[in-house]
This record gives structure tokens, sequence and C-alpha cells, in this order.
């Protein structure tokens, strides 16, 4: 049984596998439109959007640091011809089952499975399914499309039990770029260059 990785999966393994290649799968693109309130961010109601509200900007700050919110992490949305980069990770023979328990625990809040074709970087390698974990739109945790500025201001300010939302943006981005230099992640890396920015305004 192999698991595809395209979020957290890919710079966090905490999970014992067999083997890992690097590779993509088709027909899916990477949205930070999965809400996270038990890793990256807490329950509790988004505060209100700065580039839709006419409140002072000074005000919309306190609402935005000083009360708890969800965090975004990445889900897959599906998209005709899109690519996914990831890593795809052989778990134990044997032990499928009880590594995939694991998993489904981490990926607890609003994912459900589904199996796509992995295709290896290594052209070597013939194309193989895996396992894909995915918030899909009718899940609870899922919060959806927003503008590119809001969504990195919700990053900004978010943190969970597994740390803050800059540092999950952060690894997923150098990650990508490491493992994969030609991939042009524009939502992943757009996003990552608007959270720098706030965070040389501080």
């Amino acid at each position: 049984m192999w698991v595809f990785g395209y979020g957290s999966l890919i710079w966090k393994a905490d999970f014992p596998y067999q083997d890992k290649l690097v590779g993509y799968i088709t027909d899916y693109s990477r949205r930070f439109w999965q809400g996270s309130t038990d890793h990256r961010g807490v329950p509790g109601k988004l505060p209100p959007p700065k580039s839709k509200t006419l409140l002072p900007l000074f005000f919309l700050s306190t609402i935005t640091t000083k009360h708890p919110h969800p965090g975004r992490v990445v889900t897959l949305v599906e998209d005709p011809g899109g690519c996914v980069w990831g890593v795809a990770y052989k778990l134990p023979v044997g032990k499928e089952e009880e590594v995939k328990a694991s998993l489904d625990f981490r990926e607890k809040g609003g994912y459900r499975t589904l199996t796509v074709i992995f295709y290896p970087k290594d052209p070597t390698t013939k194309p193989f399914s895996v396992l894909l974990y995915i918030g899909t739109c009718d899940n609870p945790n899922y919060l959806g499309p927003a503008p590119l500025e809001d969504i990195a201001e919700q990053i900004f300010n978010a943190a969970g039990p597994s740390g803050r939302n800059t540092e999950y943006l952060f690894e997923l981005a150098n990650s990508v770029r490491s493992l994969v230099p030609e991939d042009a992640d524009e939502h992943l890396f757009s996003l990552e260059k608007l959270v720098k920015e706030r965070l040389e305004e501080k």
C-alpha cells in the first residue's frame, strides 16, 4: 500500500514506511482551502477579512490576534489538466492497516480517502495506484476559496497544537522547492511571498 503526501506528509512523515518516491498526480491542484482546528489552528470564528470591511485596521488587528480561529492547510481540488507534486510512501508490509489507522487519526479533521494514479519523477518507474487523503467541500472544516490576501492574513495569525500556521506554509514551500525545483505552484508560492511580507512589516 502506497500513500501520497502533498502537504505536511512531505516534510513530516512521522510514521514508518518502507520506501518513498517523489512524483505527481494529475487533474488536481493544491489549495489552502481546508480549515485546521486540531493542528495549525483551533476552533473559533474567523475574524472579518480585512479586504472586505470598513472597520479601522487597528481594530481588525486586535480581533485577529486576540481571538482563536482555524488555521488553513492544503487540500486538493479537482482541476482537469492540473498537476500536484508530492511524495509517495510505501507502508511496511504486514503493518499497512496499523500505519493507515494512525494516518486516519492524523488526518481526522475532515479528510476522506480515495485512490489515484501516481507518476514517479523517475521515468524508469511505472505509474501505480496510491491512497490519497483529501478534504472535500462537504466536510465541516472546509473553508473554501478566498482572496489570497485574506488567506495569507489568516495563516499569519493562526496557531494550534502542532505549531504556527506560518511554519506549515514555509516548510511546505521549502520542501516542494527542494524536491521539485521545476514545480511552479503559483498558489503556494504566492501565499509564501505574502506571508513573508507581513513578517517583514512587524
